[in-house]
C-alpha cells in the first residue's frame, strides 16, 4: 500500500472513487452521487488544487481517499476539516484508514491548530478510528443529513494539533 497526496494526474481515478463512494454509501456523505456526477471534469481537477486529498494505492489502483480543507477566513483559518474519507469495501480492515487519517493529521499540523470532522453517529467503526487518533466528540448535530426519507445525526469531532 502507498499513501500519497493526489495530484492533477490522479484526477480521473479520484473522480471514479469519489462517485463510487457517494453511490455505495449515500448516508455518510454530505453530498450525493446525483449532485457530483453532474460536476465537470475541471471541477474535480480544481478540488485537487483547493484541497489536500490523500489517496491509498494498492497495485497502482486508488482504493481509498481522505481530504483536508483549510478554512480561509481570517478568524477561522486556524481550523482544517477532514472530509471525504472512503475505503473500498474489499480493502477495509487492512490499515488503510489508519494511514489516510495519519496523513491528513500530519498535513494539518503544518496548516492549523485544530482538525475537525463530522461523522454519522451510527458509523461506530469510523468513530472508533477517529478516537484512536485522538479525536473527541464535542457535539452532536441532530438530523444533520437526510438521505431519501431517513435522517442521520452527526457527531462533531475535533483534534487539537
Amino acid at each position: 500500500m502507498l499513501i500519497k497526496l493526489l495530484t492533477q494526474n490522479d484526477w480521473l481515478q479520484w473522480k471514479a472513487l469519489r462517485l463510487e463512494a457517494l453511490q455505495n454509501s449515500p448516508a455518510i456523505f454530505g453530498s450525493t452521487f446525483e449532485e457530483e456526477s453532474l460536476l465537470s471534469d475541471q471541477e474535480f481537477k480544481n478540488r485537487l488544487t483547493k484541497n489536500a486529498i490523500f489517496g491509498a494505492f494498492v497495485e497502482n489502483q486508488l482504493v481509498g481517499c481522505a481530504g483536508l480543507y483549510t478554512l480561509g477566513q481570517l478568524k477561522t483559518k486556524h481550523r482544517c476539516i477532514l472530509w471525504g474519507m472512503y475505503i473500498q469495501p474489499e480493502h477495509r480492515g487492512k490499515g488503510i484508514a489508519n494511514g489516510l487519517v495519519q496523513a491528513v493529521i500530519d498535513c494539518a499540523k503544518s496548516r492549523a491548530t485544530q482538525l475537525h470532522l463530522s461523522v454519522v453517529t451510527t458509523n461506530l467503526i469510523a468513530i472508533a478510528l477517529y478516537e484512536k487518533h485522538g479525536f473527541r466528540i464535542y457535539g452532536t448535530e441532530p438530523k444533520s443529513l437526510k438521505s431519501g426519507d431517513e435522517f442521520y445525526d452527526e457527531h462533531l469531532m475535533i483534534l487539537d494539533l
